[in-house]
């Protein structure tokens, strides 16, 4: 199977990636930026992956990159879209590119990479295209409004998309994981150019969500290999796939709260959930 995995650099897209090459499957693991290979290539040494340039809000990488494909190989049988960026900070504090940043990514890039892909995936009359989304795609949480936007954004977007496929012999689906070990705890938190502005009317708030971020970090972040294993299953299943998949325990509760509780309880434990500890 010839495997296009996006935002290979760390977290699910490098675990990824390694696990399908693990399963004998050729990957190219597409990297914003090349010079940032050095893990990818370090944790794949001895596979068959192939990290290539691909930003992919970028046209010109995601032509180049899809023909580079096609041309080796004549075929390409699988996207894994896991390129994102999340950003945190109250809506009213976003400035209008901060938003954009993250639709840019999220939303747009993901959809002319799977654009591209398609014309190749329906010649061959296969093809599966795996989306990664989140629990913030099902339930947006304060503090977290333009990542949940963008991810609610993917979910109506690749639930037309997998019936608009579904006649050519193409599958999607889309999987939610919940908090996992990767580094958007870390290195790729990104918080607003005002987040943390002493001055804010917001910032109770985001005190309060940096606290329970932190307890989140340290106390339900769960081991990232389950959900590249995941996704590397979904690849080799036969038949339909799941529409919409949830991964681990925090991500479950989650949506299991939003389904099962009435909104005015689920809103009392959202604000008691980011309220400022005393003392």
């Amino acid at each position: 199977m010839i495997v296009l995995v996006t935002g290979c650099r760390s977290g699910f897209g490098l675990l990824t990636a390694v696990e399908a090459a693990r399963r004998g499957h050729t990957v190219y693991a597409g990297l914003r930026d090349l010079d940032t290979a050095d893990a990818l290539v370090e944790t794949a040494q001895g596979l068959d992956v192939t990290p290539v340039q691909l930003d992919v809000t970028s046209a010109r990488d995601r032509d180049t990159v899809v023909a580079a494909i096609v041309e080796a190989h004549g075929r390409l049988d699988a996207l894994v879209n896991n390129a994102g960026v999340a950003l945190g900070g109250a809506m009213e504090q976003l400035d209008e590119d901060e938003l954009r940043k993250v639709f840019d990514v999220n939303v747009l890039g993901l959809w002319a990479l799977t654009k591209a892909v398609l014309p190749t995936m329906r010649a061959q009359g296969s093809g599966t295209i795996i989306q990664v989304s989140s629990v913030s795609g099902r339930m947006a949480m304060p503090g977290l409004g333009a990542y949940a936007a963008s991810k609610f954004a993917l979910e109506g977007m690749s639930e037309a998309w997998r019936h608009e496929l579904k006649p050519f012999g193409i599958r999607m689906a889309v999987v939610e994981p919940g908090p996992f070990k990767t580094d958007i705890w870390g290195r790729n938190r990104a918080l607003s150019r005002h987040a943390l502005d002493p001055e804010s009317p917001y910032a109770p708030m985001v005190q309060g969500l940096e606290a329970a971020v932190a307890r989140i970090a340290q106390d339900r972040a769960e081991d990232p290999t389950v959900v590249s294993n995941h996704i590397a299953d979904l690849l080799e299943r036969p038949g339909p796939l799941p529409a919409q998949q949830v991964l681990g325990r925090a991500g479950w509760l989650r949506v299991g709260m939003k389904q099962v509780l009435p909104r005015p309880v689920l809103e009392w434990l959202v604000q008691r959930a980011i309220r400022p500890k005393a003392g």
